[in-house]
């Protein structure tokens, strides 16, 4: 059986990943797009936009994006997956962390793939956040995400 596409947060263990919380004021560190495969697309550091498979589930929380139809999650992954092999943006994560606002450039942060991926759907997790300004510890301020393990209202 197939899952849900949904997005993780991450509750980094490493160093950058407490500095990412202690500069946000957020207990996440990092954020990725579960596939229905159960591997994850993520901009990740050193490396640019990836696929890989999730193997360590501690301090990885879960969340379902309401309202989200399949073709619009077909819509954000394959926005996504066209991001594969583009570079990390440390100049976004810079620019993020002094506040001072820059041209979009053709890399990526982790929240800033999520949200942009979300958003080319159609999907606007926050609505008063730019692209550039989205922290992981922000995108679980969305009235959109619903932690996994809670079951949707009927």
């Amino acid at each position: 059986m197939r899952e849900e596409p949904s997005i993780l947060l991450f509750r980094g263990r490493g160093f950058i990943s407490r500095l990412i919380r202690w500069q946000t004021r957020s207990q996440y560190s990092h954020a990725a797009i579960m596939l229905p495969c159960g591997r994850v697309l993520e901009a990740w550091q050193g490396e640019g936009v990836r696929i890989k498979w999730l193997r360590d589930w501690c301090d990885v929380e879960r969340f379902r994006v309401t309202g989200m139809t399949p073709e619009q999650w077909s819509t954000a992954i394959a926005f996504a997956r066209a991001q594969i092999g583009k570079r990390y943006d440390y100049r976004g994560v810079i620019r993020f962390l002094s506040r001072h606002k820059h041209p979009r450039d053709d890399r990526w942060f982790c929240s800033e793939l999520v949200f942009a991926s979300l958003a080319a759907a159609g999907v606007k997790l926050l609505m008063s956040v730019d692209i550039g300004e989205v922290s992981p510890g922000m995108l679980a301020y969305s009235h959109r995400l619903e932690p996994y393990d809670k079951r949707p209202t009927p």
